[in-house]
């Protein structure tokens, strides 16, 4: 059985870095991006308006800076870097998460590809058997012809066995990563979409692989839109009822003209109508924050966001961009965000981004609209949780559980007349738990609330301590004279058999 979510009010935060593929020609160390990262957490938790400190971390894509077409020793150079990467993210995790890594998001991006892998699995087309209106073709989802502009050759994808194996490297780098991690949802190698659960269950996040077709040739992003469909059945399927649904992939969705490499917005568009309200992503080395729209039967809005470059060099990043990182600052009603920007500006260091199109605000906030129901309304996600968790709590009480309808109730909210509050003092007798009848019910509020209470104290030979309970409360809660007469007979005949 799940761990039952956890209520109250507070928010989260999560660690957005992307692109963390070193520069051959400006590198950095993992002891210089460890400490920068941990000198900054030092100071945004203590300004005058304090960032929290992350409880999750997402990593959209670009691992690794990857290999040329023609490299020697491909893997050997491949796991080389996934090695440097792994002891960053270890140390990372362990700094920032206490080494919790169910609480790591990773997703490959274009430098995961092993452009060579890819390479090898083509052949080239003879000129006289190229195919008219090879444009548009070109754009298939799953074409396998595939246009060098370099040598102005076409090629097809004839061994698609070993096209697939494009990303092993970073397949294995994942497995390993993951390997033996308790509380993940949905996490394995070479899934289109993986499942997390953060914030005691209150998220449910899709982390996506943007790199189907993507290799030497073809630089686009693209996602299944299948597996954006079978992420939502699954995240309902797992529960459902989260105040929020996170989105990962690694393109970003709009790009000048002439360049391929961003991915169609109208995916974003398909997250939106399944519940997505924010989703990160990288690629563009460049933050952006920006809330995309689509129109259903109303206006729903979700929050897009891009974290620029951990790592690259100066020569990789955009005009007057630097090194840089997000930190997401997600409200407790969870409909809206602060988004951090850092920037590594001076000796190394981050320090606050100052965002032009946010009037030089080191922050942006951004909102969303909460996802609605069949009918148009905004859901419910609160009272959805509590009818799905009391369901569960109720079945296992009927079925001689109680103690396990004991844990499942205890985090919820249980107010004075509730139905929760009655179930739980019911499993709480069947399972003998005294203590809990007696947390959830003393001082009572009601006639059969006092019966409970009485007898707990009675069954923990407490006797005195039930008169006195009686004696305080019953007039209070207008019970009868003739049932409290009972009652004190009562405790006086258990009293003597405990005794």
């Amino acid at each position: 059985m799940k761990e039952p979510r956890k209520t109250g009010k507070k928010g989260f935060t999560i660690l957005h870095i992307s692109d963390l593929h070193r520069s051959p020609t400006d590198p950095i160390s993992n002891d210089e991006l460890v400490s920068a990262l941990v000198s900054d957490r030092n100071s945004y938790i203590a300004e005058q308006t304090p960032i929290p400190p992350p409880e999750a971390i997402v990593v959209s894509g670009d691992i690794i800076q990857g290999t040329k077409l023609g490299t020697d020793n491909i893997r050997q150079e491949l796991d080389r870097q996934y090695e440097v990467a792994a002891e960053f993210l270890d140390e990372l995790t362990r700094r920032f998460l206490d080494g919790d890594r169910s609480k790591v998001v990773l997703i490959p991006g274009n430098h995961d590809i092993d452009w060579n892998t890819a390479f090898q699995s083509m052949t080239p087309v003879p000129e006289a058997n190229i195919p008219a209106g090879l444009a548009s073709k070109l754009l298939d989802e799953g074409a396998d012809l595939r246009w060098d502009w370099n040598s102005r050759t076409l090629y097809r994808i004839t061994d698609r066995a070993l096209y697939e194996k494009r990303l092993d490297a970073f397949w294995d780098f994942f497995r390993r990563f993951y390997h033996g991690v308790p509380g993940l949802l949905q996490v394995r190698s070479g899934a289109d979409a993986n499942l997390f659960e953060l914030c005691d269950r209150k998220i449910g996040l899709a982390a996506f692989n943007s790199c189907v077709g993507n290799d030497c040739f073809a630089f686009h992003g693209m996602i299944r839109k299948e597996a954006i469909a079978k992420s939502h059945l699954d995240l309902d399927d797992a529960g459902g009822n989260y105040n929020l649904r996170i989105a990962v992939w690694h393109h970003n969705v709009e790009g000048p003209p002439y360049r391929t490499d961003y991915m169609d917005a109208d995916l974003v568009r398909g997250m939106i109508g399944r519940g997505y309200r924010l989703g990160l992503y990288g690629h563009h080395h460049k933050a952006q924050i920006a809330p995309q729209e689509v129109w259903l039967p109303d206006r729903e809005r979700m929050a897009v966001v891009s974290a620029g470059s951990l790592c690259a060099g100066r020569y990789d990043l955009p005009t007057g961009t630097h090194r840089q990182y997000n930190l997401i600052e997600i409200a407790p009603d969870f409909q809206s965000a602060k988004i951090h920007v850092r920037t590594m500006a001076v000796a190394n260091l981050f320090a606050p981004e100052r965002l032009l199109d946010f009037g030089g605000a080191t922050f942006a906030h951004l909102s969303w609209t909460p996802p609605k129901n069949a009918v148009g309304r905004p859901v419910s996600v609160d009272q959805n949780r509590l009818r799905t968790v009391v369901g569960e709590a109720e079945a296992l009480a009927k079925t001689g559980h109680p103690e396990r309808a004991v844990a499942l109730l205890s985090p919820l909210p249980l107010e004075a007349g509730s139905y929760q509050r009655r179930l739980m003092l019911q499993a709480a007798q069947d399972a003998r738990d005294w203590s809990k009848v007696i947390e959830v019910a003393d001082p009572p509020d009601s006639i059969e609330e006092l019966a409970f209470v009485v007898q707990a104290y009675v069954e923990l030979g407490k006797a005195d301590v039930a008169t006195n309970v009686l004696q305080r409360d019953w007039e209070r809660i207008e019970m009868p004279a003739s049932i409290a007469d009972d009652l004190r007979r009562r405790i006086q005949a258990l009293g003597a058999i405990r005794k």
